[in-house]
């Protein structure tokens, strides 16, 4: 089982299960007594949502993305042939009031989609539009037992065995192996980035660590430093004082000096002069 074939799977239960969706609920009560109607219906859906996906294929011109979504195409037939349509003739005899005509009703409501899957273009070649023939396989009590499916209307032939149907070409193998090959490559890009990243963290983390050992240290620092600067603004604001109070002692010493000098000369020329 491939992953497009997990993916699919995995997409009808999704559906399978929307039925308990609130607003699905305000179809009545209806549905819910009628299982078969309810799962035909949600097959039909997602029948309907095929045939769209495989109306843009018509026009995409890119030739991997065609071999793309046919594989896809093709494997999504596959679980609704088997699992779904399986799963719905389950439900052919089951509710309330059921008579041979509903039943026969019903199995040709089965058939009619199964020819209307097999109907979608997947880009197989050679029958591929051809319809199978469907019949119902009853044992001596009447009872239904497996549904069988044919494409050239061969009795007994069960769908797993029918070469058409799993038929592949070239085309869509090479974009197989070529998938796989990215895949493997953009998963081993992955994971060698996810190392990154993880070393990356761990990066950080031992640096916040670090910062956050080293903050008390920084803190004491600048309270360090605070004080020294306070001290030396301190000692600055004493040493302009004393070296105010040291220019104003040397002018007046100037100014004594000067006195005396002038007093010399004036004695002198009074003593010349006398």
């Amino acid at each position: 089982m491939t992953i497009f074939d997990l993916t699919e799977r995995s997409t009808l239960i999704l559906k399978k299960y929307e039925k308990y969706d609130s607003d699905l609920k305000k179809k009545g009560t209806s549905s819910a007594s009628d299982p078969f109607t309810e799962e035909l219906e949600e097959l039909e859906a997602e029948v309907n949502k095929l045939m769209v996906i495989a109306g843009e294929v018509a026009l995409e011109t890119n030739r991997t993305a065609i071999a793309a979504k046919n594989a896809e195409i093709r494997r999504v037939k596959n679980v609704m042939l088997t699992d779904a349509i399986d799963s719905v003739s389950k439900k052919v005899k089951k509710g309330k009031g059921i008579n041979k005509e509903i039943i026969k009703d019903r199995n040709q409501k089965v058939q009619d989609l199964i020819d209307k899957i097999y109907a979608i273009p997947d880009g197989m070649s050679g029958g591929q539009n051809k319809r199978p023939s469907r019949y119902n396989k009853f044992d001596k009590k009447g009872k239904q037992a497996t549904v069988m499916l044919d494409l050239e209307n061969n009795v007994g032939q069960h769908l797993e065995n029918n070469p058409l149907y799993w038929q592949e070409n070239e085309q869509t193998q090479q974009f197989e192996k070529t998938w796989e090959t990215r895949k493997l490559k953009q998963d081993a890009q992955l994971d060698r980035i996810g190392n990154t990243v993880e070393t990356l963290g761990e990066l950080a983390r031992g640096m916040g660590d670090a910062l956050d050992r080293q903050a008390p240290v920084l803190d004491d620092v600048e309270a360090q430093i605070n004080k020294v600067t306070a001290t030396i603004k301190t000692n600055n604001v004493k040493l302009k004082g004393i070296v105010h109070k040291m220019a104003n002692a040397r002018n007046f010493c100037m100014d004594v000096v000067l006195i005396i000098i002038l007093l010399a000369i004036g004695g002198y020329l009074y003593s010349v002069f006398k």
